[in-house]
């Protein structure tokens, strides 16, 4: 299967995933899995013959979320260089290459800038900033990738990014609490798991209150997940988590 076709298969699973998200969770897991599937295929062909995206020891990497609810697509510059179009609320670009040094990142919507944020990158390292918080209050929050997993492991970890939720706990459903006391903009360590699948649940921080269950997440081996709570507890749109990977 070409390059090009992974990416294809990639972006038509993702749709899947998100219209079956509310409707049928098997299909949902399914084709979540399946767009998991065609762009780590997609990636390894990309770095194997894409200079853009190929990992190198003086270069470094960097992707953008959407995660600010209630703000509609936007665009992207970084150094002054126009990067990303129409980037929709709870997506995430591609990755791109950047220099290792202080890359300036900018956020516009119809030619006006909502928000600017500065980049400092080591070589070799990926980068994903998310455009958190609402619309005049907007953040931009790095975080750093690792896609490197023990083999035939996965490994997990959780980014809080609902602006009106307080610290919360991921927990296993009924059961323990697998990251704990994650702000608002908090992130945990990667935590290594054996593939399996696993009902989840966000709670209040201490608690057995339940903000947002996660049933039958599938966790395949050789990737690495990051759990992201976007949306709000009151209002609209609601709390949701997406999945990034790496």
């Amino acid at each position: 299967m070409g390059h090009d076709e992974n990416y294809f298969l990639a972006g038509q699973y993702q749709l899947l995933a998100d219209y079956y998200k509310y409707l049928d969770q098997q299909k949902h897991i399914y084709c979540y899995n399946m767009h998991v599937y065609h762009l780590k295929k997609w990636v390894q062909n990309t770095q194997s013959g894409d200079q853009r995206t190929q990992p190198s020891s003086d270069k470094a990497h960097l992707r953008v979320l959407h995660a600010s609810p209630g703000l509609m697509p936007v665009d992207i510059k970084v150094n002054n260089s126009p990067e990303w179009r129409d980037l929709r609320y709870t997506n995430s670009s591609s990755y791109i290459t950047i220099q290792p040094t202080n890359n300036q990142l900018e956020v516009f919507q119809s030619g006006r800038k909502l928000a600017a944020g500065t980049l400092e990158a080591t070589p070799g390292k990926s980068y994903t900033i998310a455009i958190a918080g609402m619309k005049d209050k907007l953040q931009l929050i790095p975080v750093e990738d690792d896609s490197s997993v023990p083999q035939s492991e996965s490994k997990m970890r959780f980014l809080h990014l609902s602006p009106d939720a307080v610290s919360v706990d991921l927990a296993v459903k009924k059961g323990d609490v697998v990251f704990s006391d994650i702000p608002y903009t908090g992130i945990s360590d990667y935590l290594g798991l054996t593939p399996m699948t696993v009902d989840l649940e966000i709670r209040l921080t201490g608690t057995k209150d339940i903000v947002l269950p996660l049933n039958r997440v599938s966790l395949k081996p050789d990737v690495a997940y990051t759990v992201v709570a976007v949306g709000l507890v009151k209002g609209s749109p609601t709390l949701e988590a997406i999945f990034l990977v790496p």
